[in-house]
């Protein structure tokens, strides 16, 4: 069933949906009156409703809200990438429960430019594709220090040849950088705060991949 993303719910009689969802429904999916959608609103609550009109898509509910579970509580604070890298991450950190992502500016980070609005489509649209009710919290861009002192939770970071983390029910926040890694001071000032360093495995790993191997342990 496809997912659509409302401001809120529940759902009324004949609301219509918002113009870039409507126009995907109808024209890309071909949707057409009678067929089932399932609303969500990012906030952990979704609603069956059933299309009743087109140009724009109207719908009824079609059953009561459900409240669902939220998603471990593990944030990533990561370095600000290159664009498809980024969009790549992102995606991977949705899909994999990130519950919170912290974009930063870090010594190494070559990456121009805030393309928050960017992001927060990349964020919805893969939320809508692997049925999360909840969307991942988009933090502002911040400097790495300045990310960290909003964060109240055990800090890790990968480092090649550490232990590798086991699940963290209990909240965690893990660091991954840039392409160029990690700067020693920042290392020092991770360690500083009391962070621990993690093992994402035997190889060296691109960010994006980083940032998928590090969330599948820490959600598992």
């Amino acid at each position: 069933m496809k997912r659509v993303l409302v401001a809120e719910l529940p759902a009324t009689a004949g609301q219509e949906l918002d113009p870039v969802p409507s126009h995907h429904l109808e024209h890309v999916m071909r949707a057409s009156t009678g067929d089932g959608v399932l609303l969500y609103d990012g906030a952990g609550n979704e609603q069956p409703a059933v299309i009743v009109g087109l140009s724009p898509v109207r719908v009824d509910p079609a059953g009561e809200v459900r409240a669902c579970p939220p998603p471990p509580p593990v944030h990533l604070v990561l370095s600000v990438l290159k664009h498809q890298p980024m969009d790549l991450a992102l995606r991977m950190a949705t899909e994999a429960g990130a519950a919170a992502i912290h974009p930063v500016i870090m010594e190494r980070t070559v990456a121009k430019g805030d393309r928050h609005d960017r992001w927060e489509r990349i964020v919805a649209s893969a939320a809508e594709q692997c049925g999360r009710a909840h969307l991942p919290v988009l933090s502002p861009i911040r400097r790495l220090a300045e990310s960290l002192d909003t964060l109240d939770f055990p800090l890790l970071f990968g480092a090649p040849g550490a232990d590798r983390p086991e699940p963290a029910p209990g909240g965690v926040a893990v660091v991954i950088g840039p392409a160029g890694g990690l700067a020693p001071r920042e290392i020092q000032a991770l360690l500083a705060r009391g962070a621990r360093p993690i093992g994402l495995g035997p190889y060296v790993l691109r960010a994006e991949t980083a940032v998928a191997a590090a969330l599948a342990l820490l959600t598992a």
